[in-house]
């Protein structure tokens, strides 16, 4: 058995140094979702407060369109920011399957793990925006706008005023 050290060549190392910047990306990406969801829900009460201020205390279409419509635009947002998570991430598990590859080993996150499944990654568009859209982490947003239809129907029925 051959136990030489593993020895970089050029190539590894810019793919290295390109699995480091985008690990970074990654985490920004990350933080900056779990950001948007706190300035959401910060965003949906100010507004709101001030809408209800501005109207006197009474309550009128407005109040319930911005309440439906702010949760609606951070979930485009941190939807957005998912998907391109997921493609960087299929981007880190191709590089690192080119390592893997040279060495002639079989090259594993500190976990144990790919970086990512090949099956999310290779999903039609149209199944990676859904599964953007639709996944644990936007079920803050689907409270919001669920919360805002029912007080708004509530409202529209005459059942608050």
């Amino acid at each position: 058995m051959d136990n030489k050290p593993y020895a970089k060549t050029l190539q590894d190392e810019l793919d290295w140094k390109l699995l480091d910047q985008l690990y970074g990306v990654v985490a920004q990406i990350s933080s900056f979702c779990f950001e948007t969801k706190k300035f959401c829900v910060t965003t949906e009460f100010v507004v709101l407060t001030l809408m209800v201020k501005f109207t006197n205390g009474t309550l009128d279409h407005s109040i319930f369109v911005a309440a439906f419509v702010i949760p609606l635009c951070f979930w485009f947002l941190d939807a957005t920011g998912y998907f391109y998570q997921v493609k960087l991430r299929g981007t880190m598990e191709s590089i690192r399957q080119h390592l893997a590859a040279r060495e002639g080993s079989t090259l594993v996150t500190a976990q144990g793990e790919k970086v990512i499944s090949p099956e999310r990654v290779s999903h039609s568009a149209l199944k990676r925006v859904l599964e953007a859209t639709f996944n644990h982490s936007m079920w803050l947003y689907a409270v919001l706008v669920s919360a805002a239809l029912i007080v708004w129907a509530l409202f529209i029925w005459k059942l608050i005023k």
